[in-house]
């Protein structure tokens, strides 16, 4: 019989299914001891399965990050969600000797699948492989099978009698491709940032922010669009920063006319940007790719705050791929 299904909200493992299939969603883990099919899908993820051929029990975990990272339930972290997967084998009566083990996973891809690397980093999938070898080798569990890097996600259905992995490309869309292009010449820089707000204060401030990380530069600032659109042209950001209540032209009307003729990936910082407001709706329809309640990062009282929220709206904006919109 399976074991007992624990707690959902710990994120530590999922309940069996109707019949003998489990599908594991990021942070979940199982191990089973009936014939069952454990399934998931991977992108910078990475699964490990455990197999004893000799009983013919098995299971599989899915994490996101090789470590912590903020307030992230174990099951998403390597570090931890590997020794749980192991010690959930050992409860079962499996010795590590007896075990055979398989990483899957841990893709450089982009997407819904790349959610992992919005988290932790652009390398968070090699970063993945490396944790569960780590993890395995210091259990003495034998590593038998690596299906793993690469551009796509996968598929993966793992049979706990026959300790069969079926692993599935998940195909590599136009817009996938571009993106995965950008990430890979980022690797080799940093993401690029221009300012645009209509007070040098702030832009100092969101400046030395920005200039905390070490993958994120500020290549230029604008106190207003005009200004922008020129150093749009001549600098060729990444990523823009934009406030919204500026001379000339709002940020708002300036976003839509970027989109429609010159889309960029944009996170907007603005006072008048509340969530739940009828600004958040109008700016998530032009195409910002986050929006930041500027009172929300205490920029006048630290950089912590600042930090925690703003680093990666923009990670994730340099590394978007942003469409024309057409307007009526």
């Amino acid at each position: 019989m399976s074991l007992p299904p624990p707690r959902q909200s710990s994120g530590e493992l999922r309940a069996m299914g109707s019949g003998n299939r489990v599908f594991l969603l990021p942070g979940e883990m199982a191990f089973v001891r009936e014939p069952s099919s454990i399934e998931t899908l991977l992108g910078s993820c990475v699964a490990v399965v455990l197999h004893d051929p000799a009983r013919g029990w098995g299971g599989m975990n899915h994490y996101m990050v090789p470590a912590q990272t903020g307030n992230m339930d174990a099951g998403k972290v390597g570090d931890l969600a590997v020794p749980k997967l192991l010690q959930m084998a050992a409860l079962s009566g499996c010795q590590p000797s007896a075990l055979r083990a398989a990483i899957l996973g841990g893709g450089a891809v982009v997407g819904h699948l790349a959610a992992a690397a919005e988290v932790a980093g652009l390398d968070v999938g090699r970063r993945n492989i490396a944790c569960a070898v780590q993890m395995l080798m210091k259990a003495g569990v034998s590593i038998t099978k690596q299906d793993i890097g690469g551009t796509n996600g996968r598929r993966v259905k793992f049979d706990t009698v026959s300790g069969a992995i079926e692993v599935k490309q998940i195909a590599t869309t136009a817009e996938r491709e571009q993106r995965s292009a950008k990430l890979e010449e980022l690797r080799s820089r940093k993401g690029r940032i221009l300012l645009v707000d209509d007070s040098a204060t702030v832009r100092r401030l969101l400046r030395a922010v920005i200039e905390r990380s070490d993958d994120l530069e500020v290549c230029g600032e604008a106190e207003d669009p005009f200004q922008a659109r020129d150093l749009l042209l001549e600098l060729d950001p990444d990523a823009l920063c934009l406030d919204i209540i500026m001379p000339k032209l709002d940020g708002l009307s300036f976003l839509r006319r970027l989109m429609q003729y010159k889309p960029i990936p944009t996170v907007v910082v603005s006072t008048i940007a509340k969530a739940g407001s009828q600004m958040e709706k109008n700016l998530k329809d032009a195409g910002a790719v986050a929006i930041i309640d500027k009172d929300s990062l205490a920029i006048y009282q630290g950089y912590e705050t600042a930090e925690r929220a703003l680093l990666p709206a923009l990670r994730r904006a340099v590394s978007a791929v942003v469409q024309k919109r057409v307007t009526a």
